[in-house]
């Protein structure tokens, strides 16, 4: 090889390294969730609006003790969760919303057991005109079971919130 077309070469191979070294380190870093990922214990905060403060105690208090969501047995009951907190496992969360609540910092479900219904509503609101047909006033009670990884009773709430969306009787 002549002189010239070997520097072409090594000039053409470094932009090549020099790329895919940028474009490593640009990529955002994403950790491989574990099976079990620890969940802060949560400080109950009931909603000033909330009628029935034993119950808000009661919730938070089944919020703080559950440290770990265990995705093994969610999938057992039949959840495709993609990591511990996947907040699509709740019944009308879907991707935007989603989303929405992690753009906002909610992003696990013992902060969305936490909030009441109407501060889900006026997030929503402010979301935009495309997420203000969901209802979010069972979202708390199946961030609780989840949070507290009660699988089955959150899959059997949602099948009766399912059959009451469809007009079936429970």
């Amino acid at each position: 090889m002549n002189p010239i077309g070997e520097r072409v070469l090594w000039f053409v191979l470094g932009l090549l390294a020099g790329a895919m070294l940028g474009w490593l380190l640009a990529r955002p870093r994403r950790a491989r969730a574990p099976a079990s990922i620890p969940v802060e214990p949560a400080t109950p905060q009931p909603h000033p609006a909330a009628a029935d403060a034993e119950a808000a105690t009661e919730a938070g208090a089944v919020i703080a003790s559950a440290r770990l969501i265990d995705v093994g047995a969610a999938r057992a009951a039949g959840f495709n969760m993609k990591h511990a907190d996947d907040l699509t496992v709740i019944e009308g969360i879907g991707p935007r919303i989603h989303d929405l609540l992690r753009a906002n910092g909610i992003d696990g479900f013992a902060q969305v057991a936490r909030l009441h219904p109407d501060d889900l509503l006026d997030l929503l609101e402010r979301g935009g005109p495309n997420f203000r047909l969901a209802d979010p006033s069972t979202w708390p009670q199946q961030a609780a079971l989840a949070a507290e990884n009660r699988w089955k009773e959150l899959k059997e709430l949602q099948r009766q919130l399912i059959g009451l969306e469809s007009g079936q009787r429970p």
